[in-house]
């Protein structure tokens, strides 16, 4: 067995690390050799391209910027949240196919020019690259960007609001920075077949159907439909279904069934509350929080994630809770990123800073009092260090040699993929082109730190783009393989920490920029997968991708205004929304984050004789049992070390530090019904309706979210605003004190009331 992996080797197959087949890198037969070598890619990505279809066009402007500004609107609502639903991307390719249809058929044919560019109106028909670049500009758009995070913080907890000018400049140089990164690293982590960038599979197999090209014509489904109507049929169902759990009877979303043996015990509360406590064997019949990607990621990398997850709440926590384990107890909570005196009073930072934000230290000192972490707050920094140093000793020691040999032949090699080879047919985007368009942002993100007070000197910049150049590459590569890999955010607070104590401002800018560096290359250079594939011209694929950038962080910055000028007492904390729905979660672990490693320092709340020294080791143990592994696995060849991948088993065990452990047991019903009996025993049912079931699934539930945030919860306007009918299954009625307590106490929203200290 042993020969026979080195001659594997030798010949540089590659195997990825999945538990199943649809992700093996296989040897082709002569008549194969055309064809991708990785399995799922060949199965759902043809090999055919029309060089003559045109992508920018006047359609591609209009509706880019329409979906573009309600994605990017309706990412920012949630984020303040509870709800964690996002905006479908499979919306806007259904709506924008029919708009862009009819704008096929509407419009007249006539050009205008602007500046000596000359465009049509109506080029011909709607074309799949034209549909494809629309919903990547959109999905560049529909997201939160980073830098909301500190312009939220200083608002909410500060009581200082950045001006327009300054805040755009910082959210468009954090948003941008990562193009530069993604230009250098795209022949590393694009051109090779290995790096598949899992989730565009879904995306070419939805634009492939709904464009009926010829691959597709031939292939029916169930009952002889054709995929876009077994689509509908499935999104249709899922959306009227998620009215249930979303507006009628959301305690189906936070399903703690077992608290109804004793609702009132504390200990219960604490274990079995998926809205407040570990959520054990919680359930949740919302799809949102399952997700349609539990049906097609790697199994191996799904079961490392959901071990995590169950190793550190579903076990650690509950022995913590009930041994009452560094005086969890007395928190009120096991999860909450919020600080605590050693009393368990409430910690507040604001009380102890100068006028420019820096920690006043002499009365920090004065106070007798240091303030603490709850102990799982404080062990998710702990799985951080573990999963950053094992992302990295697990790239370099199971496949650093056959992926450099991967890298040097990328490019111009016989061997090279075939969505490479026909990517040639277009001119690349020079270098030249990113490197001066990463100098310009790095020269206005010097500068918005500068002048707006952001505490972070241009030194501390150079610093933060650095750390990202140096861990970008085996994150991206980590993701693109397993579709899972760590963050930055931790060790860039650390290392600013560091460098800047007592600084909580210059802490969060260190840690935007250094980690939304490596986020944003990450999420650029999915979308050049998903182009790859599609083989969308490199330079229509950067125009989209900036457009989308730009339109999104606009909108992203109006949303916040407004939200916080509307909901601010809940938001900071003051007061406790009754409905429970906006906590203000995201800003307060950033936040808390920045009050630990900026304010209050490392070397106060991680000093090596302090109650949290022990995270430190994170690092050791996560660069050390990957190589572990990989010994195990020169020693006993024939079992699959490789799987066991310690970067992401820690990672889903620091998963939820904001305390909503949601969908874990859902999750993994899916996972193992789809990619280990399905695929196992029914592959040929599991690759022809698993990615169109997916799309469709997860297009319903953001159907719904978006019908209740427009015409239900008052999205639009006020008048808009309407509540379901009260009952026992969708929210709280009156005890005999004036208090509110939900059917679901240990799951549902309001006041909880028996036994909280």
């Amino acid at each position: 067995m042993g020969e026979k992996q080195d001659l594997d080797a030798e010949k540089d197959i590659y195997t990825l690390e999945t538990a199943n087949d649809a992700g093996s890198v296989i040897n082709l037969d002569e008549e194969q050799q055309e064809n991708s070598r990785i399995e799922a890619v060949r199965l759902v990505v043809p090999v055919t391209d029309d060089p003559d279809l045109i992508c920018i066009t006047f359609r591609f402007w209009i509706l880019s910027l329409f979906f573009s500004i309600i994605g990017s609107v309706i990412y920012q609502y949630y984020y303040f949240r509870v709800a964690s639903g996002t905006f479908s991307i499979y919306f806007v390719n259904l709506a924008s196919y029919a708009l862009g249809t009819a704008m096929a058929k509407y419009l007249p044919t006539r050009k205008f020019t602007i500046s000596g560019y000359s465009m049509s109106l109506n080029p011909g028909p709607f074309n799949i690259k034209e549909h494809a670049v629309i919903g990547i500009a959109v999905s560049t758009a529909a997201t939160s960007a980073y830098a909301i995070d500190i312009l939220t913080v200083t608002d909410l907890f500060l009581k200082h609001r950045i001006n327009t000018l300054g805040a755009f400049i910082l959210i468009f140089t954090t948003q941008c920075l990562g193009y530069g990164m993604a230009g250098v690293l795209r022949k590393y982590l694009i051109y090779p077949a290995e790096m598949v960038w899992w989730s565009n599979l879904v995306h070419v197999v939805f634009y492939n159907a709904i464009h009926n090209t010829d691959e597709f014509k031939t292939k029916k489904m169930i009952r002889g439909w054709s995929y876009m109507k077994y689509f509908w049929i499935f999104c249709g169902g899922m959306f009227l279904w998620e009215f249930v759990p979303q507006f009628l009877a959301p305690m189906l979303g936070f399903f703690s069934w077992i608290c109804w043996i004793a609702p009132f015990d504390f200990n219960m509360w604490g274990i079995f509350s998926t809205y407040y406590g570990g959520g054990v064997l919680g359930l949740s019949f919302d799809w949102t929080s399952i997700g349609g990607s539990t049906m097609w990621l790697p199994l191996s990398a799904q079961l490392c994630s959901y071990g995590g997850v169950i190793v550190s709440y579903w076990i650690m926590l509950p022995i913590f809770w009930v041994l009452n384990t560094w005086d969890m107890k007395k928190f009120g909570r096991p999860l909450t990123p919020r600080l605590y005196f050693s009393n368990g009073t409430r910690f507040y930072v604001q009380d102890f800073l100068n006028d420019d934000f820096s920690l006043n230290e002499d009365l920090y000192e004065a106070a007798g009092d240091k303030a603490m972490m709850t102990p799982l707050y404080a062990l998710g920094f702990f799985f951080s260090f573990v999963a950053l140093a094992a992302c990295i000793s697990h790239v370099i020691v199971f496949n650093g040699h056959t992926i450099l040999k991967s890298w040097r032949t990328a490019v111009g090699h016989k061997d090279e993929d075939i969505h490479t080879k026909m990517m040639r047919v277009y001119p690349e985007i020079p270098q030249l082109w990113y490197a001066g368009f990463y100098a310009i942002m790095l020269g206005l993100s010097m500068m918005v730190c500068e002048v707006y007070g952001l505490q972070l000197p241009w030194w501390g910049m150079i610093v933060a783009c650095a750390l990202a150049w140096v861990l970008t590459l085996p994150i991206c590569t980590m993701t693109a393989i397993t579709g899972y890999g760590p963050g930055l955010n931790v060790i860039t607070e650390l290392v600013c920490g560091y460098m800047l104590p007592g600084k909580p401002i210059a802490n969060m800018a260190f840690k935007c920029y250094g980690y939304m560096a490596m986020s944003q290359c990450m999420t650029l250079l999915s979308d050049l997968k998903l182009g790859h594939y599609m083989k969308i011209p490199p330079r229509a694929m950067f125009v989209s991708q900036l457009w989308g950038t730009v339109v999104g962080g606009i909108f992203n910055y109006i949303t916040m205004i407004t939200i916080i000028d509307a909901q601010r007492p809940y938001l900071d904390g003051t007061q406790d929304d009754p409905a429970g729905l906006w906590t203000g979660a995201g800003p307060n672990i950033f936040w808390g984050s920045a009050q630990i490693f900026g304010a209050l320092g490392p070397q106060r709340m991680f000093n090596s004789d302090g109650q949290y020294g022990y995270a430190y080791y994170g690092f050791l143990i996560g660069a050390v049992l990957p190589i572990i592994l990989w010994a195990l696995s020169k020693k006993w060849p024939t079992v699959p070390w490789h799987k066991v991948n310690i970067s992401i088993i820690a990672g889903g065990m620091g998963g939820f530090p904001n305390g909503f452990v949601t969908g874990v047991t859902g999750s993994v019903i899916v996972c193992l019904v789809w990619q280990l009996w399905l695929y196992r025993y029914h592959k040929n049912w599991w690759s022809k309706y698993t990615f169109i079931l997916s799309a469709a699934l997860d297009t319903g539930a953001a159907f719904t979210g978006l019908f209740l945030f427009v015409f239900i919860s008052g999205g639009i306007s006020d008048k808009l605003r309407f509540d379901a009918p009260s009952w026992w299954g969708n929210y709280v009625f009156p005890d005999g004190n004036g208090e509110f307590f939900g059917i679901d106490r240990c799951g549902s929203s309001g006041n909880w009331t028996g036994g909280r200290p």
